[in-house]
Formats: C-alpha cells, structure tokens, sequence
C-alpha cells in the first residue's frame, strides 16, 4: 500500500497518462472534422434537367453545340443545343469580367476553345426567359470532359 506522502504523486502520474491518451486519439483524427461540417459536392445533372434546379448550385454536364462571343457586347454564350431557344437548351454565359480572367488563363475566345467539346459548368443555376444558364465568374467553373466529334460551328443569335 503507498504510503500517505507518494499518493500526490501516483495521482499525478496517473492524470499525466490519462491527457498523453486523450491527446493521442486526437491526433488520429482528421484535423478540422469535428469543427466543421463537410459540404456536399454539387450534384452533375444533364442540361435538360437544369430547368427544374432553379436557386440550385449544382454543375450541369454538356457538348456545347453552339457557341458565340459578341465583341460588341463582350459576352460569350455556350449552349448545350444548337438553337438557343429551343426548350431544355442550357446556356453558360460569360460576361465581360470574367471573359478577362479567361484571357488571363490562356482562353481567348471560349467560344471557339469549347465548341464541340463535352465541358461541366459548376455554379448556381438561374432562369432567363424560361431557360436555365448559369453565369461563369471564373474559368475554374467551366471544366473540359472529353472532345467529342466537332460540330459545325454555326454561330448562334442570342
């Protein structure tokens, strides 16, 4: 039996071993898990489905059947069908700021680098005319799939 004068001791002791296990299992975890929550991707839906996904971040997975960038108005249209009014059509559009990050990133002309070419567009879905886009602040958005076969580049009015 320890004596009256070690029990300060052994009760250290012990408190010591029990915090240097209590900070291991705690450097088995993950850093940052229990302080945050994980996000869920953004789901990869078709373009026809886009519609329907309004106020939704999500990223919309197409071949980009037309393509257009009016100069005039530096805006750049990607379409997932060849006529833009067509119902179920899908458009990302890039507007005049983030045209210059494209730039900035080796793209000069999306129109002509995504035309023909599978590409997902991740960003919060919005209507315009009854039709789904999403609006591409930066080239970090817009990500080339696969090529597919190329399609006639026949521009299409906006």
């Amino acid at each position: 039996m320890p004596s009256l004068a070690s029990q300060p001791l052994v009760l250290v002791l012990g408190l010591i071993a029990s915090l240097a296990a209590t900070v291991s299992l705690a450097a088995d975890e993950p850093a940052g898990r229990s302080a945050t929550l994980e996000q869920p991707a953004a789901a990869t839906i078709a373009p026809e489905e886009a519609v329907s996904r309004v106020g939704e971040e999500a990223t919309v997975e197409f071949v980009v059947q037309a393509a257009r960038k009016l100069d005039d108005k530096e805006v750049c249209f990607l379409n997932s069908l060849k006529d833009h009014r067509e119902q179920g059509n899908f458009t990302a559009v890039i507007f005049r700021a983030a045209l210059a990050r494209f730039a900035a990133d080796g793209v000069a002309n999306p129109a002509e680098t995504y035309l023909g070419k599978t590409i997902r567009v991740s960003g919060t879905i919005a209507e315009r005319n009854g039709q789904a886009q999403i609006v591409v602040e930066s080239p970090t958005q817009v990500q080339i799939v696969e090529a597919s076969d190329p399609v006639s580049p026949e521009p299409a009015d906006r």
